[in-house]
């Protein structure tokens, strides 16, 4: 059960706001009663989220988390400009031809990649997205049905992006057919990246099980036409599958792996 408490400075106005939303979640919404973080945490456990003007977000003694675009925001000025996304390039695959596309984002977390997608992707391309950890779900649904862009286009890409709690692995692993062109993968980093100070307050909330062949192979399956797989490091993905496709920037620190699926419908 996740508790909503409201911010220790909340106006009338944003609790009624908070207690709205709580309920429209199922959440318990409770008073504050000037509680600090530590005595939050000592009542219940990591199973609160803390309302504030920002929306709901996640508040830990290493720092707090709530719903922005991050580095999707730049990235979204980029396309803006004609510029070129990996990831983009890595979904729709090569060709001239750009039809929509449907997309899986397996491991949606903070909802950048899902939002640039959203954004770049060719007019009436579906992006549904997958979280596995109740709290991030939480707030990162809260933006992309919240949150206000300056920017018309940026919001309506967010209020496109369906999301729902769940485990890709049970997703994989399930009799359904194939759904989606695209299963998207943002799995932890088997060596993160350690100056990403924005993951600290909800690492020891966020799932760090990694792919691993057998599931590749299962979601090679699932998907109809690729499988995308962001990774720094891909020398094993390489070894197991060495008809992969690689994409991304000489300099950047991260890639995305695609997988065609024909070879293995066959």
């Amino acid at each position: 059960m996740i508790y909503v408490v409201p911010s220790l400075k909340a106006k009338e106005k944003l609790q009624s706001e908070g207690k709205a939303w709580a309920e429209s979640q199922g959440f318990p919404y409770v008073l504050r009663h000037q509680r600090t973080i530590q005595d939050l945490m000592d009542e219940y456990g990591e199973d609160f989220l803390v309302y504030s003007s920002r929306g709901p977000q996640i508040d830990r003694p290493e720092g707090s988390h709530f719903f922005s675009l991050n580095m999707a925001e730049l990235r979204i000025q980029n396309l803006r400009k004609g510029q070129r996304d990996h990831l983009l390039e890595a979904l729709m695959g090569r060709g001239s031809s750009k039809p929509p596309i449907t997309v899986l984002d397996c491991t949606c977390g903070f909802g950048a990649d899902a939002a640039v997608a959203s954004f770049g992707l060719p007019a009436g391309s579906r992006i549904d997205a997958l979280e596995v950890s109740p709290l991030l779900e939480a707030v990162t649904s809260w933006g992309f049905s919240h949150f206000v862009h300056k920017k018309d286009d940026v919001t309506a890409a967010l209020r496109r992006i369906s999301l729902r709690r769940g485990d890709y692995r049970d997703y994989l692993l399930s009799d359904e057919g194939p759904v989606y062109d695209v299963l998207y993968f943002d799995p932890m980093f088997q060596r993160p990246v350690e100056a990403s100070c924005q993951f600290q307050p909800v690492r020891a909330i966020m799932e760090h099980g990694g792919l691993t062949r057998d599931l590749i192979e299962r979601a090679l399956q699932k998907a109809r036409r690729r499988v995308v797989i962001k990774e720094r490091d891909f020398r094993q993905l390489c070894r197991d599958f060495p008809e992969v496709t690689l994409y991304g920037g000489k300099y950047s620190r991260i890639g995305y792996a695609v997988l065609e699926c024909d070879s293995w419908k066959k």
